[in-house]
């Protein structure tokens, strides 16, 4: 430990050598060294007189959260993408790289407590959903917003959590996971041009998926049948796939959330973050390529 330190502190002594082949170096090593060199950085980048040295890092500091959160991202696929809201939160470090996941789950956890209280083995299928729809939408006010869907903050699943405001995607995934906290079989459904869920019951015959119905977080939770997805995707003139009426993955889920995300930043011309979104995405696309082989 102490050797560690000693050596974040001789690197950091370096970072002002005006000699690009001293200081990359330096960038390079630090970011190597990872998260235990990001305090000291900080320390120092307050101390720093030079503007240019706070430039440097900065640099590293942004790059050792960028190493960690691919790292963590590509652990958590290869874990096959357990636990849907871990995968938000990770996406939400391209903003918030200090975001406590902890504080994510109490949040979730707490709405989960509340529902459970009013949960009992004799209530049917659409009625523990309209239990979950009340608390939800009625007790926590949790509803679409009114802002553009080029802003990014829509997309981060701490900014949902604290405003009770979102996408049809980033709604889906709040209600998929307490619904998953509850044993309720709910999915998220990746349909072109929106994003829904479904309750599943593999016993129920009348629906080739095994489908009940598909829920609407974006209308309040909205409980829909099979021909209303079939119109919306006629309406959209979009082509009817079996794959867009079924659950899909939770890399899918997070996979369509980065992609949401890249637009709003593309649309709002902030482009500092597309590096790191692309190589997310290439991680996550390369498990649903494998998944599909």
């Amino acid at each position: 430990m102490n050797d560690n330190y000693n050596e974040i502190n001789a690197l950091i002594a370096l970072l002002d050598d005006p000699d690009v082949t001293v200081h990359q170096p330096v960038l390079d090593r630090l970011v190597e060294v990872g998260p235990p060199a990001v305090k000291l950085l900080e320390k120092t980048w307050e101390s720093a007189s030079e503007r240019t040295v706070q430039e440097r890092i900065e640099k590293a500091v942004y790059e050792i959260q960028a190493s960690t959160t691919r790292k963590d991202l590509k652990d958590w696929v290869d874990c096959s993408g357990d636990q849907l809201l871990y995968g938000a939160y990770l996406l939400a470090r391209v903003q918030y790289p200090d975001l406590s996941y902890e504080d994510l789950d109490q949040k979730i956890e707490l709405l989960r407590s509340q529902i459970w209280l009013e949960l009992n083995d004799r209530l049917t299928a659409l009625e523990k959903i309209k239990v979950i729809n009340h608390f939800l939408f009625k007790v926590h006010s949790f509803n679409r917003s009114i802002r553009s869907i080029q802003s990014p903050q829509l997309y981060y699943i701490n900014h949902v959590l604290e405003t009770q405001k979102g996408l049809p995607i980033t709604l889906s995934i709040i209600y998929a996971e307490i619904a998953a906290r509850l044993d309720l079989p709910v999915y998220c459904v990746d349909l072109p041009r929106n994003f829904l869920l479904c309750y599943r019951d593999r016993t129920y015959l009348d629906d080739p998926d095994g489908i009940l119905f598909y829920i609407n977080p974006y209308t309040q939770g909205t409980v829909l049948g099979r021909p209303e997805i079939l119109h919306f995707l006629e309406e959209q003139k979009i082509e009817q796939r079996p794959e867009y009426m079924r659950p899909c993955s939770n890399i899918r889920t997070i996979g369509r959330l980065a992609e949401g995300l890249r637009y709003a930043y593309t649309a709002s011309h902030m482009d500092s973050k597309i590096p790191l979104l692309d190589d997310l995405m290439g991680l996550l696309k390369s498990r649903q390529t494998k998944a599909k082989k």
